[in-house]
């Protein structure tokens, strides 16, 4: 709500821009007799925004007191007398907060707003600490193989549960002997950020895990997936102990050479930032995510990328890390069209990454992912890859095609 008092006032800047210009091109015409029109509009206009404005204020204020009861999600886990779900525990209040951090997540964490959180495992809603007895409690049948889900910008884990059908986690570990790890996090922080915190977590998570862990496989959809390839880099750089553990990476969707939709909007700031009739709209725009913003290229470092650099037509130049040989790195594709080789399909890709940036290779960048290692689909969206036979069956076969598993 307090987002939408900001839109407001840029909505009311607009209007207020277009009036002046409009009332100025009057006063040519007429001379001076529209002043008491215009009076009268601007004191109509201002008491309708600041009107708006405050409402929607109030009822930010509402909602915060509502959903404080959040802040007890990775506090006290004892029975208390109320047992009802915080909103965060609910997959409708869980989305509703995922796509905030999404657009403004940074800002709400610097801030110190209510509704963010750290980087958390979640199941049936509720995060788990990463302590033994906690882990044990909701990991009864803990296996050896780990497979740790990691979603896209906007979503939850409940993403991976599309049409209701069950996860490829829940699959796998029937069909192969592994144990799903789902994970929850603020995609509107930098994506290094982010992949610093995964490192950490899995860390302690090896070390609390109630058997001993044997091998680690990633699977990130969309920023999920760049999320992964950033906690990998970074854990490599510190030697971290879990990284050894780690065979195999799926990225699925994953803008690795960034997104289309993320570079257009950048530019598109710049461009509304010229005339002032738009500029409102720029500023807008500008509040955006630095998550949002470190996917113009597919940025995993903290050096790279211009999260918090102005907006401009310059998008910059990027810096590809490439993927570490000893890791399998499997990457899914998808297309609109009914044939993957179809040029608008090509084009499009999934309507949100194109099918070059999913592979991570084009004629100027390329990050080692191996052809060989990949999949595409057809007559697909970039959502479809989160819950697919095509896509399982594809992971499925990967994962036991090595002969080994989570009892070897």
């Amino acid at each position: 709500m307090a987002e939408l008092a900001s839109a407001a006032g840029g909505v009311r800047a607009v209007h207020s821009a277009i009036a002046r210009r409009t009332f100025a091109a009057v006063r040519l015409g007429v001379g001076p007799a529209v002043t008491p029109t215009q009076l009268t509009h601007d004191a109509i206009a201002a008491g309708t925004y600041a009107t708006i404005a405050a409402a929607c204020i109030g009822a930010s204020k509402a909602v915060g007191a509502l959903t404080r009861s959040d802040e007890t999600d990775f506090g006290d886990t004892s029975d208390g007398d109320d047992d009802r779900p915080s909103p965060s525990q609910t997959a409708r209040g869980a989305q509703t907060i995922a796509i905030l951090h999404g657009l403004i997540g940074d800002d709400m964490e610097r801030t110190g707003r209510t509704l963010t959180f750290p980087m958390s495992i979640r199941v049936d809603g509720r995060a788990v600490p990463v302590k033994y007895r906690a882990l044990a409690a909701a990991f009864p049948n803990a296996g050896a193989h780990l497979v740790l889900f990691l979603h896209g910008l906007f979503e939850t884990e409940s993403a991976w549960r599309l049409g209701g059908r069950p996860t490829y986690g829940e699959r796998l570990g029937s069909d192969a002997g592994t144990t799903a790890v789902f994970l929850r996090y603020n995609t509107g922080r930098r994506i290094a950020t982010n992949g610093a915190d995964l490192s950490t977590l899995i860390e302690q998570l090896v070390m609390a895990w109630p058997v001993g862990v044997k091998r680690i496989t990633l699977v990130g959809h969309s920023m999920g997936g760049l999320v992964s390839r950033s906690a990998a880099h970074q854990a490599a750089e510190s030697d971290r102990r879990w990284v050894d553990l780690m065979t195999d990476v799926f990225t699925l969707g994953t803008p690795h050479l960034g997104a289309p939709i993320a570079h257009g909007v950048h530019v598109a700031a710049a461009a509304l930032a010229v005339a002032p009739e738009t500029r409102p709209f720029a500023r807008l725009l500008a509040r955006r995510s630095a998550g949002v913003r470190d996917l113009v290229h597919g940025s995993i470092t903290h050096e790279d990328g211009h999260a918090r650099d102005l907006d401009g037509f310059d998008v910059g130049a990027p810096s590809d890390i490439s993927v570490p040989e000893t890791v399998r790195h499997y990457h899914a594709s998808a297309v609109v069209t009914a044939s993957p080789q179809n040029p608008v399909g090509v084009f499009v890709g999934d309507g949100l990454v194109r099918t070059l940036s999913a592979g991570g290779r084009n004629k100027l960048r390329n990050i080692g992912l191996r052809p060989d290692d990949g999949l595409a689909i057809n007559s697909a969206h970039h959502f479809t890859l989160l819950n697919d036979e095509r896509v399982y069956s594809w992971m499925r076969d990967a994962l036991l095609a090595d002969g080994r598993s989570s009892e070897s």
